[in-house]
């Protein structure tokens, strides 16, 4: 397809033939008008017909038979609203009066008694005064003294005698012969559309073209959701009209079914039919009832109907069944009434539907649906992109929450944020400025720290405190410039979701210069980040470089744009000297995943280590009392205490025995190690505070190469401990009490002192064989863990 065919801007020739189509439609509304309202009838009544089909009823029979019962129940609606209307009619002089009393109590209730007559009287005064004056200066004869006036003409009526009775019927007759003949020719063209509906449906086909395929996908769209529409807006119609009807019967208002009958009709009108509806029942409202609650309960009535029929109904019911833009159907509804009157006001929606449709499937005619279709005319990655063009950071974010919101952060990545960096990219050979390129890098790094926050908030509403960790560090460099710096970005948090610590530096610490002094301490992983097309020369300037620094280290290319005369992404590493290339953030990231697996590989863990007085330890941990269960709820509400004190998630009381670690109060496990509520000695952090006879922080125990390969933690999502030692009378280290956190940070010498201070202040009651806390009793300073204000 070429750029002209989908181009959606509209050409010479396509303007020339939608003015015409315009004029035509105008000029012969006569014939398009009865035809547009049978081809809308059609579509109701199309399903009885074909249920009669199936019953084995000739088609001829079955559309006779439909037709005429449609004719028949319109003509006995019209009856019974006729009567309603009579009813009504007979009681306007009582309605009058009571009107009068009520306009005459609100002249009378007005502030000042009367101020409405008072402020009347004056401007009525004021304007005949203005006229006489305007028709004595008109009427006065040149020469004459302001003194002089004239006699104003007497007015003279001119009646009408009375008109003859043939006069009489040719006026009504001639001012009904426009809806009984445009009624006729809707009910001609019914027959015929009804009747031979395939081959009505085969000669549009070949008028519009050849493709077939099109075509008709096109013809069964516009049907489908033309059915669909009208189908929906008559049961929203009824579900208001049927209770409104129910309702003003109940509170008393005369004609409720007309009423109700007539919302249901003038709801198909767009926006103006449901304001028409509610005007009659409160102006009869007003007139019936000579207080006011009538008026309140009906105009109450109404606006709850309408806030559940617009709210909770139409949003149920509709969906996408248009496929318009609330604002186009405004529009449309402007345009096909000045073209068409009334009329076109209520076939506005199904035409401008059949259109839109249309403009989907007609390349000639897509700026229709460009207009007015409810689809985004933008890719998400456009959107975002021209958001950050624009400086708009905070819609760009909301686009981006939407985007991972449906789907993932990786796919967003790679579908949005990615083909965003492209388009930046790619605008430098269009003359973009450096200042662009900016903006949209920038904007993209605040899209990523936003993602990481909404990603947190998300994990912490789901229950999912962390995920497993892999030690190994990752490096992630900008290959060029500021684009190369906000994919990198991208890579490092995708890689931090899963566990795998990684950092980001500029492009300017790869330069000629600096690129030498690269700090690569603890680096396993090298990712290069390029939106350049053409990437081979740099990353192969880096490759060789940084490879001879270190036999282990892994070079993985990240080739966001990699044009098609570039060769694949492995002939791209092969050539660079890289040992692996990708052009996805998703391939990346299992390319590092998989090199950071081998490299951490499960390896036998260090060997434990053991106390001096290991005997005496154990002796003293049976003596001290912490292992009696009458104290677990005690030492869960000290851990609890403390896991409040040091705003940690997760706090214990663990005990070291032989062989295992036992948390005997725990506040914050998870839910498998709170159901055991122990571990091997082997996996203990808390063995080593035992053998050190000190405190113990470890800030990231990804980092420490005691604890990196520990498989409790790792499995637990656990990267930050603080713990000190349990210490009996007899000096003799049982466990520990310690604090535990999912991401790692610091503490600090007094919050450190303080949690020693409560250690030792259970011990003391555990060596006094004081009994456990009560539930009733309170917990921080009241219990004496924390110092007394």
């Amino acid at each position: 397809m070429s750029d002209e065919s989908i181009n959606p801007g509209i050409n010479i020739s396509t303007a020339v033939v939608v003015v015409l189509t315009i004029a035509v439609l105008y000029v012969g509304r006569d014939i398009f008008v009865p035809f547009a309202l049978a081809i809308l009838l059609s579509f109701m009544l199309a399903p009885p017909v074909a249920w009669l089909r199936r019953v084995r009823i000739p088609r001829t029979a079955a559309v006779v038979f439909v037709v005429s019962g449609a004719v028949a129940m319109v003509a006995g609606v019209s009856v019974l609203m006729g009567s309603q209307v009579v009813a009504l009619s007979e009681n306007l002089p009582t309605y009058q009066k009571t009107m009068q009393m009520k306009i005459r109590s609100i002249r009378s209730a007005a502030p000042g008694g009367g101020a409405i007559d008072r402020t009347s009287a004056v401007i009525q005064a004021l304007g005949q005064e203005l006229s006489e004056v305007a028709g004595t200066t008109t009427q006065r004869p040149k020469g004459s003294t302001s003194n002089q006036t004239k006699k104003q003409p007497m007015p003279v009526i001119i009646e009408e005698g009375e008109q003859h009775p043939v006069e009489t019927v040719r006026s009504v007759a001639g001012s009904l012969m426009g809806p009984v003949s445009t009624a006729g020719l809707v009910i001609v063209f019914i027959f015929f559309v009804l009747l031979a509906p395939s081959d009505l449906r085969d000669r549009f086909i070949r008028l519009a073209g050849t493709d077939l395929h099109r075509t008709t996908e096109a013809l069964s769209e516009a049907a489908s959701r033309v059915s669909r529409y009208l189908l929906m807006q008559l049961v929203v119609n009824a579900t208001y009209g049927i209770p409104l009807g129910i309702g003003l019967y109940l509170i008393g208002v005369p004609g409720a079914f007309l009423w109700a009958l007539l919302a249901t009709l003038l709801r198909f009108i767009p926006y103006l039919g449901p304001v028409i509806a509610a005007i009659f029942p409160m102006m009869l409202a007003f007139a019936v009832d000579p207080g006011w609650n009538m008026l309140l309960w009906t105009g109450a009535l109404i606006l709850v109907l309408e806030l559940v029929s617009n709210n909770i109904i139409e949003p149920w019911l509709y969906g996408s069944s248009t496929g318009m833009t609330p604002m186009a159907v405004i529009l449309s509804a402007i345009f096909w009434t000045l073209l068409w009157g009334p009329v076109g006001l209520i076939l506005a929606t199904p035409l401008t539907v059949c259109f839109v449709v249309m403009g989907r499937y007609v390349p000639q005619l897509t700026f229709i649906d460009v207009l007015l279709g409810s689809d985004p005319v933008l890719s998400a990655d456009e959107r975002i992109y021209q958001r950050l063009l624009a400086g708009n950071v905070e819609e760009a974010i909301d686009i981006a929450e939407g985007e991972v919101a449906e789907d993932s952060l990786l796919s967003f990545y790679d579908r949005v944020a990615l083909p965003a960096l492209r388009l930046a990219e790619n605008a430098r050979e269009r003359g973009a400025s450096r200042e662009d390129r900016k903006n949209v890098a920038d904007g993209i790094r605040a899209v990523v720290a936003d993602l990481h926050e909404f990603e947190l908030r998300r994990s912490e509403e789901d229950g999912v405190y962390g995920n497993r960790w892999l030690g190994t560090p990752v490096l992630c460099v900008a290959g060029r410039g500021e684009l190369d710096y906000a994919a990198a970005t991208l890579l490092v948090h995708v890689l931090e979701s899963r566990g795998i610590g990684a950092r980001v530096v500029e492009s300017s610490a790869i330069s000629l210069d600096n690129i030498g002094s690269l700090d690569l301490a603890g680096v396993e992983v090298i990712c290069l980040s390029y939106l350049n097309p053409t990437p081979k020369a740099y990353a192969r300037f880096v490759c060789r470089r940084l490879k001879p620094r270190s036999r282990r280290l892994k070079i993985v290319i990240g080739a966001w744009n990699l044009a098609a005369e570039a060769g694949t992404p492995e002939k791209l590493a092969a050539d660079a000297g890289a040992d692996s290339a990708a052009t996805s953030v998703e391939a990346v990231a299992h390319m590092v995943e998989e090199i950071v697996g081998q490299a951490t590989a499960p390896t036998n863990l260090l060997p434990v280590p053991i106390p001096a007085e290991e005997e005496a330890r154990l002796q003293a941990l049976q003596a001290s009392g912490a292992l009696d269960p009458d104290n677990s709820v005690h030492l869960d509400r000290v851990a609890h205490t403390v896991a409040d004190a040091m705003d940690m998630p997760i706090a214990m009381v663990s005990l070291i025995d032989e062989s295992l670690q036992l948390w005997k109060g725990a506040w914050g496990l998870p839910a498998e190690l709170e159901r055991s509520r122990q571990g091997t000695r082997e996996t203990s952090v808390c063995n080593y505070v035992v053998v050190a006879n000190a405190p113990l922080v470890v800030e990231d125990t990804a980092r420490d190469p005691r604890f990196a390969q520990n498989p409790l933690l790792r499995e637990n999502g656990m990267r930050f401990y603080a713990g000190v030692p349990l210490r009996t009378s007899s000096g003799h280290v049982i466990g520990s009490l310690c604090v535990i956190d999912l991401k790692p940070r610091t503490l600090s010498p007094r919050e450190l002192k303080l949690m020693q201070v409560i250690a030792d202040e259970l011990m003391a009651e555990l060596a006094k064989g004081r009994k456990p806390v009560q539930e009733s009793d309170t917990v921080g300073a009241e219990a004496g863990y924390l110092p007394q204000q």
